[in-house]
């Protein structure tokens, strides 16, 4: 179980991170706002089933806070916010590194930078995996 939290701490701390340090954290043909957010659900949610008890109110309200505003920006019409060069420095994802770095302090966690390889991720060359998983 002490997996779970560190996968959570680790996905906190990528969100808390500049937006140079983000990018290198992931390969290059990843969407890396995208997998900034999809780590940090998957791993709260893994968290919070495990752990959740053991949250103080304070820490489950700062959480809820990030995962909010997340889900906020989220949506079709908000695509610059999650695509392209350039959409980590967007105003709005320093707001992000802002309510990370708030539940990394009420956990009592420090601002690291989470290591690298965390995650395996396999790239498909053009034209496979399209509905065939053995390609991709």
């Amino acid at each position: 179980m002490e997996v779970v939290k560190q996968q959570f701490q680790w996905a906190v701390q990528a969100l808390a991170q500049p937006a140079d340090v983000q990018l290198a954290l992931f390969p290059p043909f990843v969407v890396v706002a995208d997998e900034l957010a999809l780590d940090f659900d998957n791993w709260w949610k893994t968290f919070e089933s495990n752990f959740g008890d053991s949250c103080s109110r304070q820490q489950r309200q700062v959480v809820a806070g990030l995962d909010q505003f997340l889900n906020e920006m989220s949506g079709p019409e908000k695509s610059e916010l999650w695509l392209g060069p350039g959409c980590l420095n967007h105003p709005k994802w320093d707001e992000v590194r802002q309510l990370a770095a708030d539940v990394l302090s009420t956990f009592g966690w420090p601002l690291d930078v989470p290591p690298l390889g965390r995650a395996l991720y396999r790239r498909c060359e053009s034209g496979k995996g399209k509905g065939d998983q053995s390609d991709c």
